[in-house]
């Protein structure tokens, strides 16, 4: 065997090889985000689905705007150690920080209890069920940038 006809059959091996990795890829593609897992766990009707839609909003618009200054303050912080702060100014970023992680988990707990009065008697053991999965949809997924 010759050295073009070794290196095709390799280069064709690996085209099939990213094909198939990048098929697999698309494949387990897990549907929708929280959104349709909510829904379909609750089984939202019409009805709820619409009146969702806007607790969304609130929810995505709310946390945007707590990671946002929550990124302004760690970029102050950071900058500290190009050029050192005082230890005060320091410290006092961190807690400004850390308060701004505490909204947040207001702003998760406070969508999911507006959620919950969506509801309907029917729907309520679909809820506590939810509610045990809850802090799983709104960590970190892997590979998952945190910063733009």
């Amino acid at each position: 065997m010759n050295k073009v006809r070794f290196l095709s059959i390799v280069v064709i091996a690996l085209l099939l090889s990213n094909a198939l990795l990048i098929g697999f890829i698309v494949m387990r593609k897990p549907p929708g985000g929280p959104r349709d897992l909510i829904i379909k766990k609750l089984h939202l009707d019409a009805q709820q689905i619409k009146a969702y839609e806007p607790l969304i909003q609130w929810h995505q618009s709310e946390i945007k705007k707590t990671q946002d200054q929550m990124m302004s303050l760690k970029n102050q912080l950071y900058s500290g150690l190009i050029s050192p702060a005082k230890l005060s100014v320091k410290d006092s970023l961190i807690k400004e920080i850390n308060n701004l992680q505490v909204r947040m988990e207001y702003i998760h707990y406070k969508h999911f209890e507006d959620i919950h009065r969506l509801c309907r008697p029917d729907q309520e053991e679909a809820f506590k069920e939810l509610s045990l999965e809850i802090a799983r949809l709104f960590s970190p997924r892997p590979g998952k940038e945190m910063h733009k």
